[in-house]
């Protein structure tokens, strides 16, 4: 299966974490950002150790399965 962007990352982001995070310019809802390896494994590692969605935000931590999608992702070359 292959995973993309569009479909399957992007909307793992809610409207809030977009926000927030843009704040620190980490841009969760453009593809050309999110796919520089970098930046997406700067977010696989907040959102593998919790630290993403930050607790005080009351979203739930991602669970293994939603974060082995976004390592999916990663590691099928950051599919549109």
């Amino acid at each position: 299966m292959t995973v993309s962007f569009a479909q399957d990352i992007r909307p793992l982001f809610t409207g809030m974490d977009v926000a927030h995070m843009r704040r620190f310019r980490v841009k969760l809802d453009d593809f050309d950002y999110m796919s520089d390896p970098r930046h997406a494994q700067h977010v696989l590692h907040r959102v593998s150790n919790g630290s993403m969605p930050p607790h005080r935000s009351g979203e739930p931590p991602w669970p293994p399965e939603t974060v082995q999608l976004f390592r999916d992702w990663i590691a099928g070359g950051y599919q549109p």
